[in-house]
Parts: C-alpha cells; structure tokens; sequence
C-alpha cells in the first residue's frame, strides 16, 4: 500500500497513476506539506491540522497569482472555494473551516489506523513537482521546507516510529541528486531513494514505468564506468541506482542517475521530464534522446 506523506499533490497523482486510484483518500494527498507541518502532524496525533480563523492565513504565489489558506506550514490548496478568476480566494473561504477541519479530522483517523497497522506499506514522499519552489523564498529554505536528504529521512523516520507507525518503508523521489547522494551510504532497508529531476505535475505514465520498475542491479553494474575521455563517470552507490558525474574543471559533479528498469536501462537528467531509455551496446551508452556516450 502506498501512502502519501506529501510534499504536494504530484504524489498523490504519481499513486493514481501507477494504479491506486481506487485507493481512500489520506490527509497529505492533495495540499502543500512542508517537513515541520508533516512532523508536526504526527506529534499532535493530527490535531495541528485543525485551523481556525486566527491561525489561518492567506498566500500567494508567485509568479502564478494563485491565493491559498495556510495553517502551520501547511498549505490548503485544493479545499477553499475560489473566485470566479480561479486565483483569488472567495471573500467567504472562512465560512468552510469548520468543514474542512471536519474533513481532515475524518482522513486523519483513516491514515493513523492504516498507519499503526501491521500491514505492509510504504509511504511515500516526493519534491519533484516543477512549481513547488513557489512555496519557498530560496534555495536554503526549499531545502528546510521540502528537502529529501539525510536530515529528512532521520527526522521524519523518527516522527513515524513516535508516532507508532508500524512495517513501513519510505519511498523518496527527488529532485536533487545531491539528496540521493546523502542517503547513499545508509544501508537502511527502510529508504528507496530515488531521483528524477523535476517532473510535469502530472507525470507522463511512460517516465513513471521507468522510475519505478523492477530493479535489475547486474545490468546496472555492466554499465558503470568512464566515459568520453573520462568526462564523465557511472558510479554505482547501491544495487538500485549509480550516480553520474561530469567533469568540471577538475571536479566531479553529479549530473544525473542510471538505474535498471524492468529489464533495461533507463537515466534521469536534471531538469524537468528529463527522463529516457538507456541501451549499454557496443562502445557506449546510447540514450533515447540521441545522446551517445563513448567507454572510455
């Protein structure tokens, strides 16, 4: 069972479209959650999702001009009533907290009780959609906000067991290989750790087939090494994923992620749906989008 923790709606999305739509709903499938309001969360028992009119304030964002209601980092973004312009808020969006806390009361009893369960499931959290940055003022605070690296899984994995949250795994998609990397060497059995870049809010159902097949990791480690002149280097961190590195300016960067899917190789990019088949033939890599990297 897959069970969204956030960071916004493209998680829920990604759970419907790999097949879960008939799926109940949960109480972080279709709103903005940042780490704290997450962690928050699990220590009141889900009382800190209850709002009233003076904890409640408005935001925007930018660029788009889109108005929502936020409550303790946590950003409503899909239950109060919009105006006809679809980005201001209803003059009246106070008159539904009592119904949306009565809401999120109701989803919040269905999430602890699936949670504390003995049954397999695995939550999963993502900062892959391409506009989450618009709920953070720089890099630095995205990284508080949202980040997927080491400090996430520790505080977050922490918050769970607290909770009381039972046979659980945690699945990150990431936007950033460097929070793949922080991970790496954790040799928790708990984390699947991987990265796409950003994605389409939406994500094309082809790229998720990629991202989420079956890993094979004797194939992945056929295709480690150097290339072009060793400009660039395939380096396996785990048995499900290598990190690819360029060379710049004497130093190594990462660049993006190969990894085994369903039986073939597919590669991740930075940028957004940067995401493609991958075939090691002959002297090299070649990648779906054209690209052909040489062994060295």
């Amino acid at each position: 069972m897959l069970i969204s923790l956030g960071h916004s709606c493209q998680t829920r999305f990604i759970i419907d479209i790999m097949g879960g739509t008939s799926q109940r709903r949960m109480p972080f499938d279709f709103n903005i959650t940042t780490r704290s309001a997450l962690i928050n969360a699990l220590a009141t028992d889900g009382a800190s999702l209850r709002h009233c009119p003076q904890r409640a304030s408005t935001f925007v964002t930018v660029p788009e001009g889109r108005h929502g209601v936020e409550a303790g980092g946590l950003y409503f973004w899909h239950d109060y009533p919009l105006a006809e312009d679809k980005l201001a808020l209803r003059c009246d969006w106070r008159n539904d907290i009592a119904r949306v806390n009565e809401k999120y009361a109701a989803l919040w009893q269905r999430f602890a009780a699936h949670a504390r369960s003995d049954e397999a499931k695995t939550f999963f959290l993502s900062n892959t959609q391409h506009n989450l940055d618009q709920f953070a003022t720089e890099p630095a605070d995205f990284d508080a906000r949202f980040g997927l690296g080491l400090a996430a899984f520790e505080d977050i994995s922490v918050a769970l067991d607290t909770f009381g949250a039972r046979n659980y795994r945690l699945l990150f998609l990431s936007r950033s290989i460097h929070e793949v990397e922080e991970t790496a060497g954790l040799n928790d059995s708990r984390l699947d750790h991987r990265f796409s870049g950003k994605l389409s809010l939406r994500p094309d159902p082809a790229i998720l087939s990629q991202l989420f097949a079956n890993i094979d990791g004797i194939r992945l480690a056929e295709a480690c090494g150097s290339y072009d002149g060793s400009g660039k280097l395939v380096k396996a961190i785990s048995d499900r994923a290598a990190i690819i590195y360029r060379l710049e300016n004497g130093t190594a960067v990462p660049h993006g992620t190969l990894f085994a899917a369903g039986g073939e190789l597919a590669v991740a990019f930075e940028g957004r749906d940067q995401v493609f088949h991958a075939r090691n033939a002959g002297r090299g890599l070649h990648f779906s989008n054209g690209i052909e990297w040489l062994r060295d």
